[in-house]
């Protein structure tokens, strides 16, 4: 199979063509617009007209600011009386207008990176953005996931495809792996996986008003992936009590202890998107 991992912006490619990579690798790095901006209103915090804001300022525009610095600065009663304006954040000052006597900061830019997350071979560079991989593995596509990419040993923790996981079946052997469990997994089961620093489930099926409660809210049909709730889970089947096939069952069982790349992210509206279980071999 191949895979592409991209950054979603320009930046610094660290990989070259042919390179064996392990999942852990940083194949890109860049960085993309803060959406955080404040506005501050250096007139009011200063008490002067917005007219009369220029002659204080120690800042200008495209100056980088860190939080509490002092951004303006009015001394009165021949420096006895002292006002200030401090930067509320770490950004950038975007915009400043010395007419309304405020300004606008938006916060650093976001660093972001791609990982390889499954072992293979660098088989084309993407300028600027990734690589594409190529490497040998079984592929099971879920039907719905929450959680996104994460990696570990494969383990059975049920003995059949119909056999519901609960939290008495998980030990805390689990740490660190990928559990497999059989036709449902139970609200106390997720509770469990995650006190005990599972990394991920792959169920049959799942109560939706379980997965509400264990979300604390209610989970959007649009694109799922960003929940950070210590776990990533993908059913295979659905809501509701779903037993494995037995053929998928049988192949995570003669694949147990192997190293498993799964990620949940699931978008169902446009661009169909499931959540994927691989396995290199």
């Amino acid at each position: 199979m191949r895979k592409e991992r991209r950054i979603p912006t320009q930046g610094e490619v660290l990989v070259d063509l042919g390179d064996a990579v392990e999942p852990e690798a940083v194949l890109a790095r860049g960085s993309v617009m803060n959406p955080e901006v404040e506005e501050v209103s250096i007139f009011s915090q200063l008490g002067v007209d917005p007219e009369m804001v220029g002659r204080y300022l120690l800042k200008s525009e495209g100056d980088e600011v860190k939080m509490n610095e002092v951004i303006a600065i009015r001394r009165s009663f021949f420096g006895r009386s002292t006002r200030v304006c401090r930067s509320p954040m770490d950004g950038t000052i975007e915009a400043l207008s010395k007419i309304s006597g405020r300004l606008l900061i938006r916060g650093l830019p976001i660093k972001v990176e791609v990982l390889a997350h499954i072992p293979g071979k660098v088989v084309q560079i993407i300028p600027g953005e990734g690589a594409t991989l190529e490497t040998e593995a079984a592929l099971i596509k879920g039907v719905f996931g929450i959680g996104g990419e994460t990696r570990g040993e494969l383990a059975l923790a049920v003995e059949s495809p119909t056999e519901i996981l609960t939290s008495k079946q998980l030990e805390s052997e689990h740490k660190g792996k990928v559990v497999v469990g059989g036709s449902f997994v139970t609200l106390d089961a997720l509770r469990s996986a995650v006190g005990l620093g599972v990394r991920g489930i792959l169920t049959g099926g799942l109560d939706q008003r379980d997965l509400t409660d264990f979300l604390g809210r209610e989970i959007g049909l649009g694109v799922t992936g960003d929940e950070r709730v210590g776990l990533t889970i993908i059913m295979l089947g659905g809501f509701g009590v779903h037993p494995i096939t037995n053929d998928v069952f049988d192949l995570l069982s003669s694949m147990e202890g192997d190293l498993v790349c799964i990620d949940g992210t699931t978008q169902i509206r446009t661009n169909m998107l499931r959540p994927e279980v691989i396995i290199p071999i």
